[in-house]
C-alpha cells in the first residue's frame, strides 16, 4: 500500500521554504545493487543490518527504476531529472548537456556546500558530471598527467576515508554525493574483498552476496556511525540508490556471464531507492507506486524546502502521494540496441535486429552442456597447425593475411550513432511485450496476441525518445575517445 502523504508533513516542508535552516543532503550511489538481495527486503543469503536498519527509518520504494543499465546514463538521469534523450548522455563519450542544469548546481546556488566522490573514471569532468560540485575528488583514478592509473576504481576504504574526512570539516548545509564501487566485477587481481568474507559467501558471481556483506559492514556502518558521531543524522536527508542491478543468470555464446550494460531486464533495470529524512517522511513507509531515478531531483528540492520549475524535469515529487494516473518509464541501451517503456503492468521492450541476445538460467547453479562444446572447439582450435581453420580446412594466403576486424572496439559505435539506433528500432525493430504483474521473470512475450497494447507503448515511447533537444553531444577528441576506451576496458565493459 502507498504511503500518503498527511498536511501536517506538507506544513513542515513549508517551514522549511520559511525559514534559512535547511537540511544536509546526502546522496549514496552503491554501483549495481540489486535491492532484492538486501534483508531488509526480504532476502535470506545475507547480513546486510545497516541496510536493513536504514531501510526501516526509511521511505523505501519497492517498485523504483533507472533510466539504463550502466552507470554513466543512470546518473545522467539521476542529476538532471531528465531521460537520456534531454541530458544528452547516450554514450560514453557524450557529456551532460549545457541546457539543462545539475542537481549539484542547483543546491550551490541555494548556498549549500558541495561535494561530490566519484568511484569510477568514467564519471568525469569533461563528461559534466563535476558541474556544481564546489570540491569533485578523482584521487587515485587519475595521475598527475590525466592518464588513468592501474587504480580504474576506488576501493571501500579510500571512499570512507575521504568522505569521514571531508564530513568533519564541511560547511553547513552541505549536498553530497558519494559513489560505492565495491558491489560492481572487476579484475580478480583488484578484487577488493577480505579473505574471510570470501569464506563467508559462495564465489558466484564474484562472490557479489559477500560484496553486498562487504559494503554494509565496513562501509555503511562505520559512515553511519560517522554521521550520528557528528550530529548529523538526523538533520540530512540521506538517499540510498543503487544506479542499476545486475542480471546474475545471463548466458552469452552458450557460456555462463553476469553483468549489465545489456538488455533493459528487470533484474538490471529495478533499483534501490530508500530516502531517510525524518522530520518529513514516516519511518518504515513502503511506496509500491512506480518511482524513478529522475524523481529524485524534484523529490530532494521538495524535502529540502528549496523552489523548483516544473518543466526543468521529465520526473516528479515523490513527497507527494501516489499519482492517479500511472507514471511512464523510458529506458534505452541505444549502443546495445535496446529501448523500453513501462506504464502500469506491462513494459515494452524493442532491439534492432542485430542487438545480442540475452537468455535466462533457472538457477546460479545449473550447467549449458553447449558451453563445455564451446570451450572443447576453443582448445581444438589451439592446437590446430598454424594456415588451418577450426573445421579442419586448408586456409588460403589470402586469409591468413587478411586483418579481421576487432569486434570489442568502440562498441558504442558498432551500430551506429543512438539516434540512428532508435530511428532504425522504431521502423523494423523486433518488440516483446510483457505483464509484469504476472509473469516478473519476463519469460513469456505476449506481443502477438496484444498487438493494440504494442502498438500504444510504440506510440508513448516514440513520443518520449524522439522529443527533438538541442544538446552538446560529445566531449571527446580522438586523444579522449581512445582513453575512454581504455577505461571502459579496464572497468570490464568489454
Amino acid at each position: 500500500m502507498a504511503i500518503k502523504m498527511n498536511r501536517s508533513y506538507w506544513n513542515i516542508i513549508e517551514a522549511r521554504r520559511q525559514s534559512e535552516r535547511r537540511p544536509n543532503v546526502i546522496i549514496i550511489t552503491f554501483d549495481c545493487l540489486r535491492p532484492d538481495r538486501l534483508g531488509g527486503l526480504g532476502y535470506r543469503g545475507v547480513r546486510t543490518p545497516t541496510f536493513d536498519h536504514l531501510i526501516e527509518e526509511s521511505v523505501v520504494f519497492a517498485n523504483a527504476y533507472c533510466q539504463a543499465p550502466n552507470t554513466w546514463i543512470s546518473h545522467g538521469s539521476l542529476f538532471t531529472g531528465c531521460n537520456p534523450h534531454r541530458h544528452g548522455v547516450r554514450t560514453p563519450i557524450r557529456k551532460i548537456s549545457d541546457n539543462v542544469q545539475t542537481m549539484a548546481e542547483t543546491f550551490r546556488e541555494a548556498g549549500y556546500s558541495t561535494f561530490g566522490l566519484p568511484a569510477m573514471s568514467l564519471l568525469s569532468k569533461e563528461a559534466g558530471f563535476a558541474r556544481g560540485f564546489d570540491e569533485y575528488c578523482l584521487d587515485q583514478l587519475q595521475s598527475e598527467e590525466g592518464i588513468l592509473s592501474h587504480r580504474y576504481y576506488r576501493s571501500a576504504s579510500d571512499t570512507l576515508t575521504i568522505t569521514r574526512s571531508w564530513l568533519k570539516h564541511s560547511s553547513r548545509p552541505f549536498f553530497a554525493w558519494v559513489h560505492y564501487f565495491g558491489i560492481h566485477k572487476v579484475e580478480k587481481s583488484l578484487l577488493d574483498l577480505p579473505t574471510q568474507y570470501r569464506r563467508q559467501y559462495s564465489e558466484y558471481a564474484q562472490y557479489y552476496d559477500g560484496k553486498v556483506a562487504f559494503a554494509d559492514e565496513q562501509f555503511l556502518a562505520p559512515l553511519v556511525a560517522e554521521l550520528e558521531a557528528l550530529g548529523l543524522l538526523d538533520e540530512t536527508i540521506l538517499v540510498l540508490w543503487s544506479d542499476h542491478g545486475d542480471n546474475l543468470h545471463r548466458v552469452e555464446h552458450n557460456k555462463p556471464q553476469w553483468g549489465h550494460n545489456w538488455a533493459l531486464t528487470e533484474d538490471v533495470m529495478r533499483t534501490l531507492l530508500a530516502i531517510r529524512a525524518p522530520w518529513a517522511l514516516p519511518a518504515g513507509g513502503k511506496r509500491d507506486d512506480i518511482a524513478q531515478s529522475i524523481d529524485l531531483f524534484p523529490t530532494l528540492l521538495d524535502l529540502a524546502g528549496l523552489p523548483s520549475s516544473l518543466d526543468q524535469f521529465e520526473g516528479r515529487s515523490l513527497v507527494a502521494s501516489s499519482p492517479q494516473t500511472d507514471p511512464v518509464v523510458y529506458m534505452e541501451n541505444l549502443c546495445q540496441g535496446f529501448v523500453g517503456v513501462r506504464r502500469g503492468r506491462f513494459k515494452l521492450v524493442g532491439s534492432v535486429s542485430d542487438a545480442p541476445k540475452q537468455h535466462r538460467q533457472d538457477s546460479s547453479t545449473s550447467t549449458d552442456k553447449s558451453a563445455w562444446h564451446i570451450q572443447l572447439r576453443d582448445i581444438a582450435r589451439r592446437l590446430l597447425p598454424a594456415g588451418w581453420g577450426e573445421k579442419g580446412e586448408r586456409q588460403s594466403e589470402e586469409e591468413l593475411t587478411e586483418e579481421k576486424p576487432n569486434p570489442l572496439a568502440s562498441w558504442w559505435k558498432a551500430k551506429g550513432e543512438p539516434e540512428e539506433i532508435l530511428e532504425r528500432l522504431l521502423d523494423r525493430g523486433k518488440f516483446e511485450l510483457y505483464d509484469l504483474s504476472l509473469d516478473p521473470e519476463e519469460k513469456h512475450n505476449i506481443a502477438a496476441e496484444n498487438q493494440r497494447l504494442v502498438s500504444e507503448f510504440k506510440h508513448t515511447l516514440q513520443e518520449i525518445a524522439t522529443q527533438i533537444v538541442t544538446v552538446q553531444l560529445a566531449y571527446s577528441t580522438g586523444e579522449e575517445e581512445a582513453r575512454v576506451e581504455e577505461r571502459l576496458r579496464n572497468l570490464g565493459y568489454f
